[in-house]
């Protein structure tokens, strides 16, 4: 899994919609990055990720003033993509997020509805 910064992840995914029109679904989840997974990420990748600073340090920490990072990941086949969004990015990421899925909303497929006079009247 490649690990990006959130606008490179947006050009990323961009082309992941690209290639998925001719065929291929693509993924997307986001998650709250809690206190846990951040220890667990600082171990294994042996840094602190961006935003995350914060609460990891418990003297600095007050239940309100928290704010997670979030991590967001998104799969094309067998490509993986991830990042992890700061709060204070997450309304610019959020904006080029929607653009993305605004640009590529057409390759969408309607779904097939039967009407229920149909239905009725063949029984």
């Amino acid at each position: 899994m490649k690990e990006l910064d959130p606008s490179a992840f947006t050009v990323e995914l961009g082309r992941f919609y690209q290639r998925s029109k001719s065929n291929g679904t693509v993924s997307v989840t986001m998650k709250r990055m809690t206190e846990r997974r951040l220890y667990k990420l600082s171990r294994v990748i042996k840094e602190v990720p961006k935003g995350g600073e914060a609460i990891l340090d418990k003297e600095q920490m007050k239940d309100d003033d928290v704010e997670y990072p979030c991590l967001v990941r998104a799969q094309y086949k067998k490509d993986k993509i991830s990042t992890i969004v700061t709060p204070s990015e997450l309304d610019k990421f959020h904006n080029d997020y929607s653009n993305i899925i605004k640009a590529y909303m057409d390759s969408l497929k309607k779904k097939e509805r039967t009407r229920k006079k149909a239905k009725t009247a063949a029984q």
